[in-house]
Parts: C-alpha cells; structure tokens; sequence
C-alpha cells in the first residue's frame, strides 16, 4: 500500500498533516508514503525533512528518498516486522 500526501505551496498544519499521515501508514502498514511539496517550495521541504527527523517518527521508518526527477517529492519506506 502506498500514501500520498499533496502539500500545497503555503501549509500552516503541516507537523498536524505528516503526523496523521504516519498515524494511518502505522495502523495500515503501508509500503510507502510519498509527500509531494511543489517544485518552488525550497523552505517546504527544510521544514518536511525537519519533521521527518524526529525520533518519534524516524523509529516508525527505514529509509528517506528525496527524488531527484520530478522536482518536489519525498519518500518514506517502511519496513515492518
């Protein structure tokens, strides 16, 4: 099972909005979450991978993929036991 999250270009809940999110890839054992920011939104993504880096959510998965084609994505992949 694979999430999307679509941010728009100005977030104000955006921990609120990754945080649901985790909550529904942990209850449904997703593959993969991928968060789409936009390709304008530099400060967006800082803010994301600042997010991300939490011990509370860097426990839940096992790797971070920021694309480097088509500008303004991240993935998150999981490996559950």
């Amino acid at each position: 099972m694979k999430i999307k999250l679509i941010l728009p270009p100005q977030v104000t809940d955006l921990e609120e909005k990754i945080d649901e999110v985790m909550q529904r890839a942990k209850t449904h054992r997703a593959d993969s979450i991928e968060i789409s920011y936009g390709s304008q939104a530099g400060e967006i993504k800082r803010r994301i991978l600042n997010i991300l880096m939490k011990e509370e959510y860097r426990t839940l998965y096992s790797r971070l993929v920021k694309s480097k084609e088509g500008w303004g994505r991240i993935f998150v992949y999981f490996r559950w036991k």
